[in-house]
């Protein structure tokens, strides 16, 4: 029985099966030819083509059979690295992808049984790190490339440096508290210190500092509200540093926290007398309060704004009228937009179906014209 014709049915339907994906078993790997079913399949393996490659098979089984798993070798690992590159990810998807080539190397024709076998070599090799769970087997590809080896080498250099330098930091760092401690051991100096805190309630308020230095130096810290006092025994000669005034007598601690300054007083009861600035929030709050005391005094005054009330009534309905319009203008706007988007989307859509039947007019007259040239030059043979 002869084969169809190319453009008849039955020839467009069997190019259309050998397309996709067959079952392995109908697949024959030396000649590199995939069958439909069984039928097909034994015709296949009786036919001469298919006996001379096996006699070529037994000439030397191990050559092709290296040369078929060196490729899918290759080609899975190939697949694998660009695909994935270095993350971690299931054999079996891997697998999955590379099949769907339909020129693939089937495995039947490797020297691996199983793909765990073939998952088993590659984590032997050294090609992958491979590891077994209870979902199956994952692999993750090692990047032996020059230029990954180069950069991985890099940011070792880099991490060495950095630690190199936080360890010289840290070192040159415990050697200055050091000297530090010697210096104060040799002066004399306690390690101990006192701190106070610095303390306004106003912004406008001055802080005073009157630094003095003697041989047994007192350090004295004033502001304008309160007194807050730190000493230190640092033997230096006698110095004195001020930022403001310095007294002519030579006070104790103790007596300037005691005695009260009535300059500060005064300035005390001056800045409650100033108002305290008000945040945000606090002036809407301050806003709201007063218009809601505006709209109770209206209420109680009642009649005497009737005039202005009435002008105010018809403002706001001219400016009623005038939105309302708008919105109708802006919806009649919309309406037209979407009108005329319809208008031209059916336009559009009959000029395709218009194209589209144009084409397949001409498809069946090229179909009919090859056919009337295939017949005759059968006829005439």
């Amino acid at each position: 029985m002869g084969k169809h014709e190319f453009l008849t049915p039955k020839a467009i339907a069997n190019r259309i099966k050998a397309k996709g994906l067959q079952k392995l078993k109908w697949y024959c790997q030396m000649c590199q030819k995939q069958c439909r079913d069984e039928n097909g399949y034994q015709c296949h393996i009786r036919s001469e083509s298919h006996l001379r490659q096996m006699d070529l098979l037994k000439e030397s089984p191990s050559m092709y059979m290296q040369g078929y798993s060196k490729q899918f070798h290759d080609d899975f690992v190939k697949l694998l690295s660009r695909r994935w590159g270095t993350k971690r990810v299931h054999a079996n998807l891997v697998y999955q992808e590379y099949i769907a080539d339909r020129h693939h190397v089937h495995m039947n024709g490797t020297i691996w049984e199983t793909l765990t076998d073939f998952v088993k070599y590659l984590g032997k090799e050294g090609i992958c790190h491979v590891d077994d769970t209870q979902k199956g087997w994952f692999v993750t590809w090692i990047d032996n490339s020059p230029k990954a080896l180069a950069r991985q080498e890099a940011i070792m250099k880099k991490e060495r440096a950095e630690k190199d330098e936080e360890e010289r930091t840290r070192k040159l760092i415990g050697d200055q508290v050091e000297r530090a401690k010697k210096e104060a051991e040799e002066l004399g100096l306690d390690d101990k210190e006192i701190y106070t805190e610095l303390k306004r309630e106003t912004e406008e308020e001055k802080i005073k500092l009157n630094l003095t230095l003697t041989k047994s130096a007192n350090l004295t810290l004033n502001t304008t509200d309160k007194i807050d006092s730190a000493a230190e025994n640092i033997s230096f000669p006698t110095t004195s540093i001020s930022f403001s005034k310095p007294s002519t007598q030579k006070k104790s601690l103790s007596a300037l926290v005691k005695k009260s300054n009535p300059m500060v007083t005064q300035k005390k009861e001056k800045d409650k007398e100033q108002p305290k600035k008000l945040s945000a929030m606090e002036e809407i709050i301050k806003e709201e309060m007063e218009k809601k005391k505006r709209m109770e005094n209206f209420k109680v005054n009642g009649n005497k704004g009737d005039n202005r009330r009435k002008d105010d009534y018809k403002d706001s309905r001219n400016n009623r009228d005038y939105i309302d319009r708008e919105i109708r203008d802006h919806r009649d706007y919309k309406d037209n937009r979407r009108d005329y988007r319809d208008r031209e989307r059916e336009r559009e859509r009959s000029h395709k179906e218009k194209d589209r039947e144009y084409r397949e007019r001409e498809r069946e007259r090229d179909r009919d014209r090859q056919y009337d040239h295939e017949s005759k030059r059968i006829r005439r043979e």
